[in-house]
């Protein structure tokens, strides 16, 4: 699989790279227009990324708008459903509005810092990306 990350505080990025690690390749931008253009540059590429990890706290351009850019961008070239990226949340803010606002942007997980491993797993089966026996082995990570 290959993930982007969309994280601006490069240990926080390190940590969900080492988490994802089993899994297959990351990609790490630290701002959400960054992330717009790697995921642009995928499409244009003929190769999608399976799931977005994406901060809502950055400078510029924020998680909730990045995502709705994401989503825009997706609807422009008709991929929809199965088809569309997974985007998943990831912040400090665990408040009923912002985890309302990244639903109803067509978010498809939300994890509240600090971010546990076994989560990061359990959500990546939920999302149907991993078998569930997938990544559980291996040595410890520590949270963001």
């Amino acid at each position: 699989m290959i993930f982007l990350v969309v994280e601006d505080d490069p240990v926080s990025a390190t940590v969900i790279r080492e988490i994802l690690r089993p899994f297959g390749e990351s990609h790490v931008a630290n701002d959400g227009a960054t992330a717009l253009r790697f995921f642009r540059e995928s499409l244009d590429g003929g190769v999608s990324y399976d799931c977005v990890f994406l901060d809502i706290m950055m400078p510029d351009m924020d998680g909730h708008e990045t995502l709705e850019a994401l989503r825009g961008e997706e609807e422009r070239r008709n991929l929809w459903g199965s088809d569309a990226v997974r985007v998943v949340m990831v912040t400090a803010l665990g408040d009923f509005e912002n985890v309302r606002m990244s639903f109803r942007e067509q978010c498809d997980g939300y994890l509240v810092k600090p971010i546990r491993r076994e989560r990061v797993f359990a959500l990546l089966r939920e999302l149907g990306l991993v078998k569930e026996s997938a990544g559980e082995t291996g040595g410890s990570i520590p949270s963001v």
